[in-house]
């Protein structure tokens, strides 16, 4: 095909197309689909032709570029026979770039880690096909690619969105242990506030309740017993600050919770034990 000398049908056009594409002529090709897309818009031919300049896109490593033609096929071909492929082909690049893969950027590899890229795609896997098998996995890969960039509150909603789309997934059992370690990441970050550390704790003790079964409860009910370590610590040292202060009645509040909360603790019997000296010694 002389540029811009299109076939008289779109069956032809697409032929041409796919030949060069089968011969790895992918910048011909694409630009033979591309004629096809302005010439013959309407026809059966053009979802085809946009799903194609995906695949030419992917298989000269252009990630990026093939998710965004691949998104357009579905969004503006919905009816494609290619749906739960494409999805699939969305998915396997994004994975890529949760794994860290560069993406390409003006036919190099980009120096940024394309984490965000991750993000942009699962997220629109889950939008686009919420209830193929591929959308469920994408939302919950959303949640492990929050957590690969830190954004620990984002990774909680993505998981909790998992839990109640699709309850009875077998995603759901390492769902709960996957928001636990998310909140539980997010207490390293205050050091007054514990909320995160009390979302961890009630998570895991529900999944510990839920799945006695997992081969995931095991670590779960380690890490469960290191946070409420944890936890009873954090409300020793905010019970000797006040002591520290001369504020014993603040100071008895912090030691009770230790008391009440975090009996099995290691902290708790020297709670105990400050309880009975503080009340002695009003």
């Amino acid at each position: 095909g002389r540029s811009g000398v299109v076939k008289d049908s779109p069956e032809e056009q697409l032929a041409l197309g796919v030949s060069l594409f089968d011969r790895k002529e992918y910048d011909r090709a694409g630009r033979e689909f591309k004629k096809l897309l302005r010439a013959y818009r309407e026809s059966r031919e053009a979802g085809e032709a946009q799903y194609y300049l995906g695949r030419c896109a992917e298989e000269k490593g252009d990630y990026y570029r093939a998710f965004r033609e691949y998104r357009k096929t579905i969004q503006a071909y919905p009816s494609t026979k290619r749906f739960d492929e494409i999805l699939e082909r969305e998915y396997q690049i994004a994975n890529f770039f949760l794994a860290g893969k560069k993406r390409m950027l003006f036919g190099t590899a980009a120096i940024l880690p394309a984490r965000d890229k991750a993000i942009e795609i699962f997220q629109a896997i889950a939008d686009d096909g919420p209830f193929s098998e591929h959308g469920q996995l994408a939302q919950y890969k959303l949640g492990l690619a929050h957590m690969a960039l830190r954004d620990y509150e984002q990774a909680v909603s993505a998981f909790e969105q998992v839990i109640s789309r699709y309850p009875d997934s077998p995603l759901v059992d390492g769902e709960r242990f996957q928001i636990a370690q998310a909140s539980l990441k997010g207490t390293f970050k205050a050091d007054y506030d514990q909320s995160p550390t009390d979302v961890a704790v009630r998570e895991l003790e529900a999944f510990v309740r839920e799945f006695p079964q997992s081969e995931l409860n095991r670590d779960a009910a380690t890490r469960l017993t290191e946070l409420k370590e944890r936890r009873a610590a954090h409300e020793m040292q905010v019970a000797q600050f006040y002591e520290r202060r001369r504020r014993p009645a603040s100071a008895l509040i912090y030691y009770q919770t230790v008391v009440d909360q975090f009996a099995h603790t290691a902290a708790a019997p020297k709670a105990a034990e400050r309880i009975q000296i503080l009340s002695a010694h009003p």
